[in-house]
């Protein structure tokens, strides 16, 4: 993709005026596997990352995924994307969260 890369290319899909769809779901693929270049594509708000080769049962849990289960979006001031988390961990606390203190702040 040069001059470009993937990376750029999702960041501008996310972020973008002139994106067509700013909640367009990303699957990317890669032969790049080392954990910087995870997280970076994961910074870069991609939904679901598959390193090469891929088989075709992977990729169709992929597309699933995408489809039938999609992220729930974030918006801060620093981030745009799908949420990162990818397991409800039980929390024992205030709820800092609640309505009119903040919530879904941008």
């Amino acid at each position: 993709m040069e001059p470009d890369d993937g990376l750029h290319l999702v960041k501008w899909v996310r972020t973008s005026p002139d994106s067509p769809d700013n909640f367009l779901p990303i699957i990317m693929v890669t032969g790049h596997t080392e954990k910087a270049r995870i997280t970076e594509a994961r910074d870069a708000v991609i939904n679901e990352f598959m390193a090469k080769p891929v088989s075709a049962k992977a990729l169709y849990r992929r597309l699933v995924s995408v489809i039938e289960h999609p992220r729930q979006f974030v918006r801060t001031k620093t981030y745009f994307g799908p949420d990162r988390r990818r397991k409800v961990e039980p929390f024992e606390g205030p709820d800092r969260r609640a309505a009119g203190e903040g919530a879904n702040a941008a």
